[in-house]
């Protein structure tokens, strides 16, 4: 269940100032079940869980500012000056309980073994801001910002390590078509250019210091204490911030029935707060950090057009491509590689190495000649046992080409959408073909007459004579288990082209509705993420990776994206 909220008063001050008073609210309920019933095989007394998780968050802003003040008779100027705050809770409640007293009913009560569990979370950003847009002619903008942020998931203000941060922004337009007489094929041209700047503190709250709480099952009575972080906290935490250029155009041609908008960028993310790798003996996952700095660059281009448009049907099309280079600059003091992620192969590490691609794949390899060869250790029985090599980077996480594109059709009263969208140019860990080559069930493990007959491989011996010869059934299983030491075995091109969205709708005539309260109405079947034109990784979806943020590349045993199919119904009264 949800529910969001929002109101807006203005009070008109003067004839030219005015106060506004914005709040929103948005509630989200979610409750789940889940029941193993009594006389399961794996489980036959049974067990059940409930849980409840409720998130809220409230805005409050409050500023005043002037709308389109005219100076002289071609400046005129927007200006406001405000205060804000963003508040935002999690409150979770769990309730368990395993191995059913009356057989077939169904409440926690029910259970011999009970426990229960509570969360409680909140963090709230107060800011401060202000804007000044400048305009001359209506066609030249110059737009101004200032805002500071106090963040409540950052320790109390020292020197060493501030809970605020004050950033800054400006920008440029310039509508052409408005000052100049263009030629006659052009409709509107728009140049622009930007600098701004972005802060932000740590994302979960309680992140800095240890965090204590209570196990629902006790112990003979008596409660037992736990430290609840999963990660080692880190006090001195401060501030993200990204400093960022950007510079376009907006072109548009032939009665606007054609576009072009390109888009540059050039940024730089200093200390963004990430969880870094940290050695199990520690007790801890990961540990909290500013990592030093990563730059991107690149630049967006979205094509638009209409190529039939006529009384009865339309068709608009809409091609875009983006391309993004993101590069570790610093990592620490002393520069030295960070480790971000790992799969529980434990054979490579999403590590970030000063110079390379952001998500470099960093693991083991197979152990080659100088002509590309793979070396085998032969066993006695003249098996060919491939070596393991040295670790390398093997791959970039983090694809840098994306395209889409969109059609949209239009017939009488019929119409129907198509977006396709892909990816270009990463790569990615396979936890699922990696553990289904070391069990024997993926395809690679078999030759054409299936592995009756044994097993063919080619390769060299340490000496570096070539060989080529046939594992037998009984040891092809040796085989392939030393292959999921090495992770460059299960390393995938991360390319796909899926399907991403398509509706057919429908809208009722006008005339149809005549008589009726209603004043229109259409209906549309959707689709979405209905399969792949293209897939470079066997077996799995390139998007089914267990994380999407900073460790990006790393997929095991995921659950591929669902397909979805529904229908909408608009109505307007």
């Amino acid at each position: 269940e949800r529910v969001i909220a929002s109101a807006n008063v203005r009070w008109d001050l003067t004839s030219f100032l005015y106060a506004t008073g914005r709040f929103g609210m948005d509630r989200d309920d979610y409750n789940r079940r889940n029941i193993t019933p009594y006389g399961t095989a794996f489980q036959p007394l049974g067990s059940m869980n409930e849980y409840k998780l409720t998130n809220v968050q409230r805005d409050a802003d409050l500023f005043i500012g002037t709308d389109n003040l005219k100076i002289q008779e071609d400046f005129s100027v927007t200006a406001f000056v405000g205060v804000g705050k963003n508040y935002q809770s999690a409150e979770s409640v769990t309730a368990s309980g395993g191995n059913f007293i009356v057989p077939y009913l169904y409440t926690v009560k029910n259970t011999q073994n009970q426990s229960t569990g509570y969360g409680f979370s909140e963090k709230q950003i107060n800011s401060a801001y202000g804007s000044a847009e400048f305009g001359y002619k209506d066609a030249m903008f110059l737009t101004l910002t200032a805002r500071n942020d106090w963040f409540s998931t950052l320790s109390l203000p020292n020197k060493e390590a501030p809970n605020n941060d004050l950033f800054t922004s400006a920008s440029f337009a310039w509508v052409l078509s408005d000052m100049f007489t263009l030629p006659e094929i052009i409709s509107f041209a728009k140049i622009r250019a930007g600098y701004s700047q972005v802060a932000g503190g740590a994302d979960g709250p309680y992140s800095l210091n240890l965090n204590y709480g209570i196990y629902g099952q006790g112990h003979q009575g008596a409660s037992l204490g736990t430290i609840s972080n999963g990660s080692i906290p880190n006090p001195n935490i401060t501030p993200f911030e990204k400093n960022e250029v950007e510079i376009g155009f907006d072109l548009r041609m032939l009665d606007n029935r054609l576009s072009l908008d390109f888009t540059y960028y050039d940024n730089a993310t200093v200390g963004d707060i990430v969880g870094v790798s940290a050695s199990a003996t520690s007790g801890y996952g990961s540990a909290l950090a500013n990592l030093g700095e990563v730059s991107n660059t690149g630049y967006e281009i979205l094509l638009s057009g209409s190529p039939i448009r006529t009384e009865n049907f339309a068709w608009d099309l809409s091609l875009n491509y983006s391309y993004n280079d993101s590069k570790i600059v610093s990592t620490n003091n002393e520069n030295t590689n960070i480790t971000m992620d790992e799969p529980r192969s434990r054979n490579l590490n999403v590590t970030h190495i000063v110079g390379e691609t952001y998500g470099a794949l960093y693991g083991t390899s197979y152990n080659r000649d100088a002509q590309g060869r793979i070396i085998h250790d032969i066993d006695p029985d003249g098996t060919p046992i491939p070596q393991v090599g040295g670790r390398k980077i093997l791959g970039f996480g983090v694809s840098p080409t994306s395209i889409g594109i969109s059609n949209n059709f239009r017939y009488k009263n019929f119409s129907m959408s198509v977006l396709v969208e892909g990816k270009y140019g990463g790569q990615m860990y396979s936890g699922t073909n990696a553990l289904s080559k070391y069990f024997g069930v993926h395809k690679a493990t078999i030759d054409a007459d299936g592995r009756e007959n044994g097993f063919t491989v080619s390769g060299v011996d340490a000496s570096g004579s070539a060989f080529t010869t046939t594992i037998a059934p009984d040891r092809i299983e040796d085989y392939w288990r030393r292959t999921y030491e090495i992770a460059e075995e299960a390393i995938y091109d991360a390319d796909y082209l899926r399907l991403r969205q398509m509706s057919i709708g429908y809208n009722i005539p006008r005339d149809v509705l005549e008589n009726t309260f209603i004043k229109s109405a259409s209906v549309s079947v959707i689709g979405r993420n209905l399969f792949f034109l293209s897939n470079s990784v066997e077996n799995v979806d390139p998007e089914s990776g267990y994380n999407v943020s900073n460790s990006q590349g790393l997929e095991w045993f995921g659950m591929p994206i669902p397909r979805t199919i529904g229908m909408n119904v608009n109505l307007k009264f």
